[in-house]
């Protein structure tokens, strides 16, 4: 039955352990329950379990396998070729007691408990902690799922049931563009360096939250060599941040990062505003100062003109002049 014990981060949970000797082979297994669950739920629970170890000990039934196996399985196999290899181990460190020990068969009732924790705003103790976003919600249920897949492709898994994971509705529609002086009030109001740094640089490149992390400041102007769409790129330094291109090194943690511009446009009063509006605001600049969509779309990287074309109705004044001149005479 399960006892009482104390998690690595200080937490009391309740800690199951099967170890027997079944047809002269010893089976051990410890599993951590669920936070928040009563002794009398904890031992219902691990009476389950207990036969189902038993069961798969003596061959009535498959092992399971957890997603927090497909993960270690996804990650020691295909972590270096990953561009954002470093975040999303993170991300995947950070939430796995959520899903280490879930069946990865067993996803539909599980992914929509989940979704419900990563939206609340109290942890399972009821301390506070931050609510998610439905985007960054639907990124970490992608991770799984890509993990969760490759182990069926690899044969760890023998079903593949992603397709019942409950995955959260994103609305991409919405853009704001943020202006010079809106931006500038959230970065005085950013306690971290490198975080306010990393905001003013956003807007006078257009880059991703990513991309200046692991930016190389050149004489040419900031070198990408490893880029979302996988072609290398270079973005020119505008004179306002070049000392900063000079001087400023990001070692900061992205979790840290989101941390203190989360603080910063709630204390400047744009607790709406994203990190991501600084790039639509850096391409709106452009787009107003009468610069092509085929240049802005090389400045951000775009490798489809299919990108580019969501900031297409902010040069309307320049589609009413083409449109005007259809059926005009031209002087010969």
């Amino acid at each position: 039955m399960p006892i009482e014990t104390i998690t690595k981060n200080g937490r009391r949970r309740f800690r199951w352990t099967f170890n027997r000797i079944i047809e002269g082979q010893r089976y051990r297994q410890t599993k951590i329950l669920p936070a928040g669950i009563s002794s009398t739920e904890a031992d219902a629970l691990a009476r389950q379990w207990e036969a189902e170890a038993y069961a798969i000990a003596t061959g009535q039934r498959k092992p399971i396998i957890t997603i927090g196996d497909c993960v270690k399985h996804h990650v020691t196999d295909k972590h270096l070729e990953w561009k954002d290899a470093e975040a999303r181990i993170q991300t995947l460190q950070r939430w796995s007691p959520e899903f280490a020990e879930q069946d990865a068969t067993d996803l539909h009732g599980w992914s929509k408990t989940f979704i419900g924790y990563l939206r609340a705003k109290t942890d399972h103790d009821g301390k506070a902690k931050r609510a998610l976003t439905d985007s960054s919600i639907r990124n970490i249920l992608a991770y799984l799922r890509a993990a969760i897949k490759y182990s069926f492709k690899t044969g760890k898994l023998h079903e593949d049931m992603t397709a019942r994971m409950v995955m959260p509705t994103v609305r991409n529609e919405r853009h704001h563009y943020p202006d010079r002086k809106e931006m500038l009030r959230i970065a005085r109001k950013c306690r971290d360096r490198q975080t306010r740094a990393g905001i003013r640089i956003a807007f006078y490149s257009g880059m991703r939250k990513a991309e200046i992390m692991r930016a190389k400041a050149t004489r040419k102007g900031y070198q990408l060599d490893d880029t979302k769409n996988g072609e290398r790129r270079i973005i020119p330094i505008h004179p306002r941040i070049a000392v900063l291109a000079r001087k400023i090194k990001f070692t900061i943690s992205a979790d840290r990062f989101n941390d203190e511009w989360e603080r910063a446009r709630e204390a400047a009063g744009y607790p709406k505003t994203r990190f991501h509006d600084l790039r639509h605001g850096a391409a709106s600049e452009m787009i107003n100062a009468n610069i092509d969509l085929y240049t802005v779309g090389t400045v951000l990287g775009h490798k489809s003109s299919a990108s580019t074309r969501r900031y297409s109705h902010l040069v309307t004044d320049k589609l009413a002049a083409a449109v005007s001149q259809i059926g005009k005479k031209r002087a010969k």
